[in-house]
């Protein structure tokens, strides 16, 4: 088992990297769920597999290899703009992380470039049209995406992780560098966002809490995103017995909500998934429940891993979630 994930920001450190830190902001679309997040961190400070780490995601992998092409390909456009104008653009690639300290742990980036311009201010018109005046210190952040620019503009997502880097350099300008389809260099000037960094630190702060508290054993996750993430987050007691819950109103109303779902709109999973999922959150560790004259069963299963040759004590573990009862009585 790896000590970390090989980042230059380490849970182990506490400190919570950029590219992973958008995630945690309400609204914003990641590449994987804040629990995800937070079970990546809780695994990597025991010392743990971290299981679903997209910095092993051959794809990215295949990205981070090129990354030192791209930005020698960009940088050597972008000298011969400040050339035509008579100021010197220099870039650095640095070893260590830029933090920034938050109340109960770290902000964090592994910035790919650092741009400095001397002799005068650099004019840029980026990929989105617009003009920039651009001096002093700025981070410079490589994307090699099959992911096109929206409205002429980068995703949300990576946005927020260059207002993490300018946040944590202490700088006001960053360019994203976006290599579209293998061929089509894109260039993205971000200006500091006072509002955006606020988000991404109360975020921040949020996560810290939160992963204090689990490994303290205290229900501190985030609320599931799906029904399937509930099955994963609420751990089952092992218990058959029937725990009554006929006193949670809210329980009895989703109930209502999952049998008309279930009569009337069979075909639609997604809205099915909306309320097992509250159904799931108000459950949680208790495999038998009954409301009323219903029965919640969200049950521990273990399958053998291999159907041909089974191997003793090693199981998939999972949990099967079924209601009976109200009007399909």
């Amino acid at each position: 088992m790896r000590k970390d994930s090989g980042r230059k920001t380490s849970y182990k450190r506490k400190e919570l990297g950029a590219s992973v830190a958008p995630t945690l902001v309400p609204g914003v679309d990641g590449f994987k769920t804040p629990n995800d997040v937070l079970e990546d961190a809780i695994n990597e400070y025991n010392g743990l597999e971290v299981s679903n780490d997209l910095a092993h995601n051959p794809k990215l992998e295949a990205g981070i290899k090129l990354e030192p092409a791209i930005l020698e390909w960009s940088m050597s456009k972008l000298k011969e703009k400040a050339l035509e104008q008579k100021v010197r653009l220099t870039f650095s690639v640095p070893k260590n992380a830029a933090l920034y300290r938050l109340q109960n742990g770290l902000l964090g980036c592994s910035v790919d470039s650092m741009i400095k311009i001397t002799g005068g201010e650099f004019e840029l018109t980026d990929s989105s049209n617009k003009t920039y005046k651009l001096k002093d210190t700025g981070p410079g952040q490589i994307k090699n995406t099959s992911l096109k620019a929206a409205d002429k503009m980068p995703r949300l997502f990576y946005q927020y992780q260059v207002q993490q880097e300018m946040l944590c350099t202490g700088t006001d300008w960053a360019i994203l560098i976006q290599l579209y389809m293998g061929w089509d260099l894109q260039f993205f000037v971000i200006k500091k966002n006072h509002k955006m960094q606020q988000e991404l630190i109360e975020a921040g702060t949020d996560f810290w809490n939160r992963f204090d508290g689990v490994l303290q054993n205290k229900d501190y996750y985030y609320p599931p995103d799906t029904s399937r993430e509930a099955s994963k987050l609420y751990k089952g007691n092992g218990s058959q017995d029937i725990v009554n819950m006929d006193g949670n109103n809210e329980l009895g109303e989703l109930l209502e909500r999952y049998t008309k779902q279930k009569e009337i709109q069979k075909d639609n999973k997604v809205a099915l998934d909306v309320v097992e999922k509250q159904i799931k959150q108000i459950v949680k560790n208790n495999e038998k429940v009954s409301y009323r004259d219903f029965i919640i069963s969200h049950s521990t299963i273990k399958k053998q891993k291999t159907k041909s040759v089974p191997i003793p004590e090693q199981y998939t573990e999972y949990r099967r979630f079924s209601i009976k009862g109200g009007d399909n009585a």
